[in-house]
């Protein structure tokens, strides 16, 4: 067979399962042995896609990569960050890691490396390759770090077409297509890259491939690297162009007016060179790329139906549950890490870590009937989503893609890189988290530390990209692992953190521009901060209270009981809901919470509160540390309408604190003093992860204070209670207990945990 047909046949099909062979970066002549059977998790049972978007291990090391299936022997990684084609090889796909269910460690090439490229822009400047970004000054080992400079080259993002995946990008004034693809020809596996690039003036300069050990020889428009008896050679095909070798080893390509052309690449044996000579030999027909960027067939059919189930106790809240389509016929392990509402409140979007996203429809008050749609997939850790004028923005580690449904056949064929400024390594703990924006159409969205001295200007930072996606910065600093994000009506922004180095408890922050807030490693100052913002509240570190904060969200609906305008507060770790009672003193905010008697299935983290029937739905996943029993869920709490006796509001003063709760006390109980147990104590910041609890009279001595109630009153319509507390001062934490009665007789127990920031004229 000719090459003609060979670079004709640029698709391939998915697999549904990742092999497990050994990597190699040197062509063997023979398989390479099999490994013992390792302990694998669903991930490795999971239909991808035809592309997955990840770190790649290895030499040449990718931080933002899409790895690409070509057929099921073959596979090609390409680095969003600099528009390189990193490495092809044959053999396999990916082995995704194993580590806490496959999101620490970065995945492994399977096979044998045909080609390769350094860490360098895959096109050049009039002929120069130096990397031109910036060097983050807080990074020891000096490397570049970001996207590239937009004048340069930037990513544009993914077309699908069936089991075909075309690279979208520019370089300088170019437009840029891209389709990879690979056959075997003659025994010989070639690889293939065709391209169909509009609007550029300037000459290209693409970088092919570089073995730096490599002798290079150019006979026509063929260009090869040898090392010893092997060769990886590369051929010009459909253009006139010149090869070149800037240094040793490299193959570089120069294509003066290029406007459609393929360069095939093959690496094997020296002898079998003539082989590859012969069958790039010819004339070739092109693929039309821009007809392919238009959207191909359905892949994800059937659409698949699940049953809520709801909730049923007498209290004035129930968790009523959307069940997930667990057994699909992709074995998509579904761990939701993000959702929203479509206009209409029926339908929703809702992304998993593993690399998808579903939409769900039928969500009425009855979820008698949930159909599931598969929407995208092969997505880069996705742990936040967000729809803005119904279009579906999922944020990843690499970048906020958006996604698009070319052809209205119910899944996404364009995956649009709406902005991927933020910095990456390979750190476990650097996840991209939440996403939300504010009454401006900015978005936002934390960045997690590396647990140590951050390595570029992103660790530990919240973020904010402009409406257009043209712009990211920096907003706040010292974050440690903010998994948790919240956007008020009044554009207030709140984060919360986990307990660990620098970050002595669970913390809720409410954010001031430029505020740092605690991670020491994450401050990106010259100096090492002496203080920091105080948190909104703490809460302690405990599996019955917030061991893991999830994230904040404001009850903007009228039919959600009694707690309009509050804000709330998820526990991932605890599977619990909080509502938070916030208030200001002097431009001081402060605020107490409890938590709500409602049990959840996974890990909460995520809120959004339904326009249409006005109640609150959670969605969340268990990977790392969390009570959960299930990996991934949706839930609704819905309030019923019966009694709420809750706290609603709280204000610190001079003496006291007044707690306002929806219903009326009976005033016998709240009189009596036996009624109420107080303690307060604070925390050290330190470097040590977490910290003990320290006395308030005695900061050196580890344990709590006991707080004296001197009196408790009621208000005329008993919903106000006023606690005197003589010498009132400001605590890190503070625990009210309390065993009440309503006026009607109903039992009211519970406790608040909150955090006096200032006292009124103290």
């Amino acid at each position: 067979m000719r090459l003609t047909s060979l670079l004709l046949a640029a698709g391939f099909a998915a697999s549904t399962a990742f092999a497990q062979t050994v990597t190699t970066n040197k062509p063997a002549a023979k398989p390479p042995a099999q490994k013992k059977e390792r302990k694998g998790t669903k991930w490795d049972l999971m239909d991808v896609g035809p592309f997955f978007s990840s770190a790649v291990a290895g030499k040449p090391q990718t931080f933002k990569g899409i790895t690409i299936k070509l057929g099921t022997n073959a596979s090609i990684c390409f680095d969003t960050e600099v528009m390189r084609m990193s490495a092809g090889w044959t053999g396999g796909f990916l082995r995704l890691p194993t580590g806490r269910d496959g999101l620490e460690g970065v995945p492994e090439v399977i096979g044998n490396i045909a080609f390769a490229t350094p860490k360098l822009p895959g096109w050049g400047k009039a002929g120069v390759f130096d990397d031109p970004r910036s060097v983050p000054v807080e990074d020891p080992k000096g490397r570049p770090a970001g996207a590239m400079p937009r004048d340069w080259a930037h990513w544009s993002g993914v077309y699908v077409n069936g089991d075909k995946v075309i690279l979208s990008y520019t370089v300088g004034d170019a437009r840029v297509l891209e389709l990879p693809g690979f056959s075997e020809t003659s025994g010989l596996p070639i690889f293939t890259r065709s391209f169909q690039i509009e609007s550029g003036k300037a000459p290209l300069d693409l970088l092919v491939h570089e073995d730096s050990g490599a002798s290079v020889f150019v006979d026509g428009n063929l260009a090869a690297a040898k090392q010893g008896d092997t060769v990886t050679a590369a051929a010009l095909i459909g253009e006139k162009g010149s090869w070149t070798s800037l240094k040793p080893g490299r193959l570089t390509l120069n294509v003066p007016k290029a406007k459609s052309f393929q360069v095939a690449i093959w690496s094997g044996a020296k002898a079998d060179l003539p082989k590859f000579q012969k069958a790039v030999a010819g004339k070739v027909k092109l693929p039309n790329l821009k007809s392919l960027a238009k959207g191909g067939a359905a892949q994800w059919t059937p659409t698949l139906v699940t049953t809520g189930k709801l909730g049923t106790n007498d209290g004035p809240y129930v968790v009523d549950t959307l069940p997930l389509p667990e057994e699909n016929p992709w074995k998509s392990w579904i761990r939701c890490s993000g959702f929203d509402f479509f206009s209409g409140g029926k339908r929703a979007a809702v992304c998993s870590v593993s690399g998808d996203v579903w939409i769900v429809d039928g969500i009425d008050d009855k979820l008698a009937k949930l159909t599931w749609k598969r929407y995208a997939t092969g997505l880069f850790q996705p742990l936040g989503l967000k729809i803005v004028d119904d279009k579906v923005y999922v944020l990843g580690r690499d970048q906020i893609t958006r996604l698009h449904d070319l052809n209205k056949d119910g899944e996404a064929d364009f995956y649009e890189n709406f902005n991927n400024d933020v910095c990456i390594t390979s750190e476990y703990h650097e996840f991209a988290l939440n996403l939300e924006t504010d009454s401006k159409g900015n978005f936002y969205f934390t960045k997690g530390g590396n647990l140590g001295d951050a390595r570029h200007p992103h660790h530990g930072t919240l973020l904010r990209v402009s409406k257009d996606g043209s712009k990211l910065d920096v907003v706040g600093t010292g974050l440690r692992a903010p998994n948790g994000l919240g956007m008020g009506p009044n554009d207030e922004i709140t984060t919360s953190d986990n307990e660990g180095n620098w970050v002595p408890s669970s913390r809720v922050n409410l954010h001031k521009p430029g505020g740092f807030y605690g991670h020491v490693f994450t401050s990106h100052t010259k100096e090492k901060p002496t203080t920091y913002e105080p948190p909104l509240f703490w809460l302690p570190h405990t599996y019955d209270l917030d061991n893991s904060s999830g994230g904040q969200v404001w009850v903007t609906s009228d039919k959600w009981g009694p707690l309009s305008g509050k804000m709330l507060h998820t526990s991932y770790g605890a599977c619990a809901l909080f509502a938070v009672m916030h208030e200001t003193i002097d431009g001081v905010a402060q605020a107490g919470t409890w938590k709500f008697p409602l049990k959840f299935e996974t890990g909460i983290m995520r809120g959004r509160f339904n326009k249409r029937d006005g109640q609150l739905y959670l969605t969340g996943l268990v990977v790392w540390q969390s009570k959960g029993a299930k990996q991934g869920g949706l839930h609704r709490v819905r309030y019923t309408g019966h009694p709420a006796r809750m706290p609603a509001d709280m204000r610190v003063k001079k003496n006291a604190i007044d707690i306002t709760f929806t219903d009326a006390i009976d005033a016998a109980t709240a009189a009596d003093l036996a009624n109420y147990s107080i303690e307060q104590w604070n925390y050290k910041w330190t470097s040590n992860y977490g910290s003990p609890e320290f006395s308030v009279a005695n900061p050196d001595k580890k344990g709590r204070d006991k707080v004296e109630v001197q009196s408790a009153k009621l208000s005329a319509d008993g919903k106000t209670l006023t606690l005197e507390i003589p010498g009132l001062q400001p605590v890190m934490q503070m625990r009210i207990k309390y065993n009440l009665k309503t006026r009607d007789g109903a039992a009211m127990a519970s406790e608040i945990h909150n955090t006096i920031n200032k006292v009124p004229g103290v």
